[in-house]
């Protein structure tokens, strides 16, 4: 089977999507991957076949600014920005390799519109975050219109193909998925919980001092900030023996001079970094979310902007794996206190460790492909 797989540049965006692709290649299908051409050679050392395809997510970013200021920014960023974009590569691609199945990620809807071109199966992987909500995908499907009816006049633009993996946790779903499901079928399955190519674990990782926090907002500059992180690292110092900032999209000096026992990299898969801490403290972005409750660990959240942030904060203190404070609650006394709580009461890493026993208990990628396979052929 040839498949498509196309994904938004950005790491968030990609990852939730390398297991399956990696299980598609095992099996001995023809899979390739249609990105920006800033993450093709990243993509490549995660053993994918990575095509450059559209802008990359600095130029996606930009164009979106400057023909779209204002609070709608990121669903044009998504929808008239990035379509048209992609589309005319994975037309080009399409051409001489022709797919027979497109998986695209939830919020990269050229492959969905590609998939319609060519009267294909299209499957939605989605992030491990809750649905959208309803507003939130009626905006894009309204942006969507123009392009898609471009392209197949009078035809209905789609943002999910025939199949959703639903790979939200079932405590962190909310009634969005119910939107999806009116035209859709949902299938849920695990979380994806890969974070890059491996390598080795740092030598400090092994002996580092506990208790431990693990503080990350991200790879997107937009949350993720050297003000911001320096901010949280310093309220958590006084109450660790050791915190390892990740900086993501910042260099690592740009945060300062820090604690002496605060160690800063710009980017350590969470794999080695979880098993070694004792609280995450982080903005809510999904993969880091879904990674701490696999882990057993409690969970600090200060949601970003993001729907998925504040719903993903909102679903980790509902069912008792830790504590979200509002913007407006982020003092440094007030962090500490939140951090310190969550290692002092055994409670919440017991609440994180029943939902990561309900996230192993989903369908893997080798059942989930078992499923796609069983689809094509019927």
């Amino acid at each position: 089977m040839r498949i498509l797989v196309t994904a938004f540049p950005g790491l968030s965006h990609l990852h939730p999507l390398v297991p399956l692709t990696l299980a598609a290649r095992s099996a001995g299908h023809d899979v390739r991957l249609g990105i920006g051409a800033d993450l093709v050679g990243w993509a490549r050392r995660c053993g994918l076949d990575a095509w450059p395809v559209g802008l990359t997510v600095e130029a996606a970013h930009l164009v979106a600014a400057r023909e779209h200021p204002g609070p709608d920014r990121a669903n044009h960023l998504f929808t008239d920005v990035c379509v048209p974009a992609a589309l005319p590569a994975l037309l080009d691609l399409a051409s001489t390799w022709r797919p027979e199945l497109v998986l695209h990620e939830e919020a990269e809807y050229a492959g969905v519109l590609l998939a319609a071109i060519l009267d294909i199966g299209c499957v939605t992987q989605s992030w491990s975050s809750p649905a959208r909500p309803a507003a939130s995908r009626e905006a894009q499907t309204r942006l969507l219109g123009p392009v898609s009816d471009r392209y197949l006049p009078g035809s209905t633009p789609r943002r999910e193909g025939q199949l959703y993996l639903d790979a939200c946790p079932a405590p962190f779903q909310t009634d969005d998925l119910a939107g999806i499901a009116r035209t859709t079928r949902v299938e849920g399955v695990r979380p994806a919980l890969f974070d890059g190519p491996p390598e080795p674990a740092p030598v400090w990782l092994a002996d580092l001092p506990r208790p431990a926090a693990y503080l990350t907002l991200g790879t997107v500059d937009v949350f993720s900030t050297p003000a911001m992180l320096a901010h949280l690292a310093s309220a958590l110092a006084p109450g660790f023996a050791s915190v390892v900032v990740s900086t993501g999209p910042n260099l690592v000096g740009s945060l300062g001079v820090l604690p002496p026992h605060v160690r800063a990299v710009q980017y350590l898969p969470q794999s080695l970094v979880l098993p070694a801490v004792d609280v995450v403290v982080s903005h809510g972005g999904a993969g880091g979310s879904v990674a701490a409750l696999a882990h057993g660990l409690p969970h600090l959240v200060l949601a970003g902007h993001g729907d998925s942030q504040r719903t993903t904060a909102a679903a980790v203190q509902r069912i008792g794996a830790g504590l979200a404070l509002a913007p407006e609650e982020r003092s440094s006394a007030r962090i500490a206190e939140a951090a310190r709580q969550l290692v002092a009461e055994p409670g919440f890493a017991a609440a994180a460790r029943r939902a990561g026993d309900e996230i192993a208990r989903r369908p893997g990628p080798s059942a989930t492909l078992a499923l796609l396979e069983s689809d094509l052929a019927g």
